[in-house]
């Protein structure tokens, strides 16, 4: 069978108690941080080349890594699916990614880590890309999570306000009345992407530019309030890096090698390393930060698509 989120939260903790065994604590907090669509050689721990993940191979160097841990799945919401229920698809129902129409989402009789946590007393908070469902019962106010901010699904499913770097570009949303549908596989035109705190749309369209930055805000604001209040905290932080479209705020970054792709890599690592350094000045030592990326870099995207 595959383990259930008490497993997964008892491993969590035999590794905080590994890397630890000095000192005697309580709960540990725990950290996920999940990117989307990164590449294994994407981070300089893994290949040479790379030289924008200064933080990332740090975090590599200072802690465990697992060299030969693998995805559940190929796509976005039945990987999401797994990683916070512990239960590979074809046992928790989500086989496929949902979409902008979809009603449904992560079934409502499966138990999220978040749920796990919470009622063992944990502050819990996901910020970043959900794509488990959005009607209902199936928005993470509803999982398990006490604080949600964040999209409800990819970055590319709804038209956006575009400044600065945006590539491959989204069309922005139609304004003044201007007709919404476009022709195009790779879009939505239909509805504008929104953006969430709790169950409210703080902003629609979503300002790509500035959603980095809002995520990392809204991380460390998370992590203090938890840490004020001395309760032990889960943080769910699902980046939209390295998804297409990318979108990385003016100025633009000199030019690079990696060009685009490498200005994003640089801004995912540099988040990282932001929060990293809040944990550690709330909790270093009781806190498990774990970094992954949920399904490998969406090749088809060529040089905007990370390495395998």
């Amino acid at each position: 069978g595959t383990p259930s989120p008490r497993a997964v939260l008892g491993l969590a903790a035999v590794l905080v108690g590994l890397s630890a065994p000095q000192a005697a604590y309580g709960q540990p907090n725990f950290i996920v941080i999940l990117a989307d669509d990164v590449g294994w050689g994407d981070l300089g721990a893994n290949w040479a080349e790379t030289k924008e993940t200064p933080h990332l191979d740090e975090l590599a160097a200072q802690g465990m890594r697992f060299v030969d841990f693998h995805s559940a799945a190929s796509t976005c919401s039945p990987s999401r699916a797994s990683l916070l229920t512990g239960r590979l698809g074809a046992r928790n129902g989500v086989t496929h990614n949902f979409a902008i129409t979809s009603v449904g989402g992560l079934p409502l009789n499966e138990t999220t880590l978040a749920e796990v946590l919470q009622e063992a007393g944990y502050s819990t908070g996901a910020i970043g890309k959900w794509h488990l469902g959005h009607h209902g019962r199936h928005h993470p106010s509803f999982r398990g999570f006490d604080y949600y901010f964040g999209i409800p699904y990819s970055h590319d499913m709804g038209c956006t306000d575009t400044p600065g770097y945006n590539l491959p570009p989204c069309p922005p949303c139609p304004r003044h009345g201007t007709a919404a549908r476009v022709a195009r596989k790779d879009c939505y035109m239909e509805v504008a992407l929104p953006l969430f705190e709790n169950v409210t749309i703080v902003q629609q369209p979503v300002n790509l530019s500035s959603l980095a930055a809002r995520y990392a805000e809204e991380a460390t604001r998370f992590i203090q309030q938890a840490s004020d209040s001395r309760r032990p905290f889960f943080l769910y932080l699902a980046l939209a890096h390295m998804h297409v479209p990318l979108g990385v705020p003016p100025p633009p970054p000199p030019a690079s090698g990696r060009g685009i792709y490498g200005a994003a890599l640089s801004e995912m690592d540099a988040l990282v390393g932001r929060i990293k350094r809040v944990a550690d000045s709330h909790g270093k030592g009781n806190t498990l930060l774990w970094f992954a990326g949920d399904n490998g870099p969406w090749a088809q995207k060529c040089e905007l698509a990370g390495r395998l």
